[in-house]
């Protein structure tokens, strides 16, 4: 009874302060709609005693802390300290765990250290609070175990082993090569990109953003059609557009090689897959063919054959397309298709019916098998204005001495580039 009343009395009066880590509050037992089962707890510590051994009952504690705590937790205490707690955090700055961040500066992957911060966790507040008015303190002193921690510390196994995986992938730049010239690169920072880093430190890499657009630049490296500029040996300079010259590349098969090497983590070069080939990678006007190439001058109604040290092998007049009649020679960069010698060469009108079939000892096609060099014994004479008057049906007609040279000087795949 004496307990019970002792209980009842001091919740009554019973005031104190939380202090610490930015919070101050002076809080009531009955504003906070404190109560205490005060007969429950005498009643408690009542039955713990054996009164056959009051003597030395008599000199022992009686600790009935845990009924006390139970019965604060179910009061308004909980819900004001969460609001306390959160107008804190409201301003504070939660703390950052460790993680991984890439150094462009060294390429590879670097600790970045932990942040503490200031924000508090609301249970062990409560806690605290629980267990300093449980002796009915005047005050109770907020501890640092009050602060939220980070989960994650610069000293753990798990973000190095992380870090070490991260560095791994970043070992895979790929140069990619067209004729053994560099072209584009995957490098370590297209990579940092794409490595994905989870909540449980896991290290992936996304590889298929990058293959996406490893596929879309190699298309664009095709380079048939194109318009290209290029300086002839004797310095003058053409600019040509079209033709069936030129790289093709097969993207998806190149696309396919960059994702099983990034898969594998292997770096290296890759050159990329070719439907068909050019002499030389792109320069910055175009020109993807090499020095020997055939150069057809209509205006000048010259043709010129240049070896692998940009000199003449072979050089004469000739007589090209009429300028009329869809039979000019088409204008481009081609490449020589056959040179096997004797064709008998057609041509047909428009509503189907033959329009001539002529014989030569020399047939060199460039644009597919309908526009070539060939002898034409028929030509008086080669050069000057004669097209005009007398051009052919679209080919370059040569002397027969002159188409018997080329004959043996041309390699098929040989560029031709044709120019006004």
């Amino acid at each position: 009874e004496e307990v019970h009343e002792m209980l009842d009395g001091v919740l009554g009066d019973y005031t104190f302060k939380v202090e610490g880590h930015g919070l101050d509050l002076t809080l009531s037992a009955k504003d906070m709609g404190m109560s205490l089962d005060s007969k429950s707890i005498a009643d408690n510590l009542l039955s713990q005693m054996n009164p056959w051994a009051w003597p030395t009952e008599i000199f022992q504690n009686h600790d009935d802390t845990e009924d006390l705590v139970s019965t604060f937790e179910e009061t308004k205490l909980a819900e004001t300290i969460q609001a306390a707690v959160d107008a804190v955090n409201a301003k504070g700055e939660a703390p950052k765990d460790a993680a991984l961040a890439y150094d462009e500066s060294v390429g590879a992957y670097k600790i970045v250290p932990e942040e503490e911060g200031n924000t508090l966790l609301a249970d062990v507040v409560m806690e605290q609070v629980s267990k300093g008015t449980v002796n009915f303190a005047p005050k109770v002193k907020l501890t640092d175990a009050v602060l939220a921690r980070p989960a994650v510390t610069q000293d753990d196994p798990d973000l190095a082993a992380a870090r070490e995986q991260a560095n791994t992938y970043l070992q895979g730049v790929i140069d990619l090569a067209m004729a053994g010239q560099v072209v584009a690169t995957i490098d370590a920072a297209t990579l940092a990109e794409h490595i994905k880093i989870g909540k449980d430190l896991e290290v992936t890499l996304d590889a298929e953003p990058i293959v996406a657009d490893i596929k879309e630049r190699v298309n664009k490296m095709d380079t048939t059609g194109a318009t290209r500029t290029y300086t002839r040996p004797d310095g003058k300079t053409f600019t040509v557009e079209g033709g069936d010259y030129g790289w093709i590349t097969d993207s998806q098969a190149t696309a396919d090689k960059v994702g099983e090497a990034l898969k594998a983590g292997k770096g290296g070069t890759i050159d990329i897959i070719m439907k068909q080939n050019a002499g030389q990678a792109p320069d910055e006007n175009g020109r993807d063919f090499g020095n020997r190439f055939i150069d057809v001058d209509l205006k000048k109604q010259i043709a010129r054959l240049y070896d692998e040290d940009g000199k003449i092998i072979w050089k004469s007049d000739i007589v090209s397309g009429l300028p009329k009649d869809g039979r000019d020679t088409p204008t481009g960069t081609y490449y020589i298709k056959t040179n096997d010698g004797a064709s008998t060469l057609r041509g047909y009108k428009p509503d189907g019916s033959k329009d001539y079939e002529t014989k030569v000892d020399y047939w060199m096609p460039f644009k597919d098998n309908s526009v070539g060099f060939h002898d034409a014994s028929w030509q008086p004479e080669f050069g000057g204005k004669r097209y005009k008057t007398y051009g052919s049906h679209g080919c370059i007609n040569l002397p027969p001495e002159k188409a018997k040279e080329l004959h043996e000087l041309l390699k098929v795949g040989d560029p031709v580039v044709v120019h006004k």
